[in-house]
């Protein structure tokens, strides 16, 4: 019989399934032993619980079976990530990310070394000629580098290495795509968004909400709850992968002030959404999402990137979600007067640099640099 299977966010190695007798679960990874890649599969347990503590058993199992000084790198990094699973130092998407920047780019060239013979000469050769070949930015190149380098300090801090090849790389690449937006292009997006008859409503609310600096998960979060008079509750996020969580930092929990123009857009959306609801026999509830497709489902997280490949060819000008999130930072600071803390805060950042971080702002504060921000618009 076949089983649709559903991943468990505490640790997306073990996944859920239904059967006649119940909800069961199964374990499913792979790990590299002895230069060989092992598939592990195990089905019918009774918990989570249960299948995270057989799982573990297998792990150790795996581990004894040969020296943890010939483990090779792709071993270990498996090892390192769920380790960062089951301490809550990663999220699901950024265990995601992570493993997939690794299949991607290291594993078919280092995943089968052992971590003691991968060395800092050998290591910054591929590196520099990588970034060459594949025409990556430097930024990502940083991010890749960043997250072998984890790996490897962690091997040394668990005693399966002496000193760690990943020291002082030095990191090229192609530039990074230009976020720098100017005023008359900015209005000139700002208009396209405002009046185009390409874009529907929901898509127009979407892209305006980019223009106050939230974040694509940020936007794809909002519920009607979270809409109270000119303000917006940033509570939840909805991922790439569709995975409901808390937004990224305590920090980025936050109410954010709204125009009147994105307050009027996104009371007309839920007029709207009402009625989708209503044609799927729901009744759409305070806790029911804003944005949602004509089978009152959350939209793809796709939307928003295709909305903005709309704006991109009507206007000329190349812009994407975050792009405006500079946009905004950028206006924002560029306005004399205002707090840069209470910015901060409206974009849910923790802090701008060390210099400001005992500055904190005031909700007043927050209102007045929004309505001096709109002024502009």
């Amino acid at each position: 019989m076949r089983y649709t299977y559903k991943k468990e966010r505490r640790d997306p190695q073990i996944q859920s399934y239904i059967t006649t007798q119940g909800k069961k679960w199964r374990i499913k990874f792979s790990i590299t032993a002895r230069n060989q890649k092992k598939f592990i599969e195990k089905n019918g347990f009774r918990s989570f619980d249960e299948a995270r503590a057989a799982k573990q058993d297998l792990l150790n199992q795996v581990s004894t079976n040969f020296n943890n000084k010939n483990i090779t790198v792709y071993a270990y990094f498996n090892q390192y990530c769920q380790e960062k699973i089951d301490n809550g130092s990663w999220r699901y998407t950024t265990y995601k990310q992570s493993t997939y920047m690794f299949e991607k780019n290291v594993f078919p060239t280092w995943g089968e070394f052992k971590l003691k013979d991968v060395t800092r000469l050998d290591y910054q050769s591929w590196i520099t000629k990588y970034a060459k070949t594949k025409r990556y930015s430097k930024n990502y190149m940083r991010l890749l580098n960043g997250l072998v380098a984890g790996v490897f300090t962690d091997a040394v801090l668990n005693d399966v290495i002496s000193k760690s090849p990943i020291q002082k790389i030095k990191v090229s690449g192609s530039p990074s795509r230009d976020t720098s937006i100017t005023r008359s292009e900015f209005n000139t997006v700002f208009n396209f968004i405002k009046d185009s008859e390409r874009l529907t409503l929901q898509q127009r609310t979407m892209a305006l909400l980019t223009l106050i600096g939230l974040r694509h998960e940020e936007i794809m979060g909002i519920r009607v709850k979270y809409v109270k008079q000119n303000m917006l509750g940033i509570f939840e996020t909805i991922n790439i992968h569709g995975q409901v969580s808390t937004p990224k930092t305590s920090s980025s929990n936050r109410w954010v002030p709204m125009p009147p123009i994105i307050e009027e857009h996104l009371q007309r959306c839920i007029q709207q959404s009402k009625l989708v609801y209503a044609s799927n026999n729901l009744i759409m509830s305070k806790n029911d999402l804003i944005f949602v497709n004509h089978l009152a489902k959350q939209v793809r997280y796709s939307e928003l990137s295709t909305i903005f490949k709309i704006i991109s060819h009507e206007t000329n000008i190349h812009v994407w979600p975050h792009k405006m999130r500079h946009a905004f930072s950028t206006i924002a600071f560029g306005i004399p007067g205002l707090n840069p803390k209470d910015i901060a805060n409206i974009l849910g950042h923790s802090k701008i640099d060390m210099s400001l971080y005992y500055n904190n702002g005031t909700k007043e504060g927050q209102t007045d640099a929004m309505e001096k921000i709109i002024s502009l618009f």
